[in-house]
């Protein structure tokens, strides 16, 4: 019995440690209506890098977002 109480308090600390470690691995927001959308980086299609920062100001930047046919995201 005493065994099953350590145990049970063991698991207890780790899934209290785990929920604070996943909760400051900083959680995405969503931007609301009117936000400016978080600056990112990615590969050019014509060499480089290229940022959404670069067109900030300048035009406006549609950004499409979807799930592939594989389910990975």
């Amino acid at each position: 019995m005493g065994m099953l109480s350590k145990q049970t308090r063991s698991l207890f600390w780790f899934g209290l440690l785990l929920v604070g470690v996943l909760g400051a691995a900083g959680v995405a927001t969503a931007v609301e209506v009117g936000e400016k959308a978080p600056d990112f980086t990615l590969p050019s299609t014509m060499e480089g890098q290229i940022s959404l920062s670069q067109f900030r100001g300048k035009q406006l930047v549609p950004l499409e977002f979807y799930v592939n046919d594989y389910g990975v995201t």
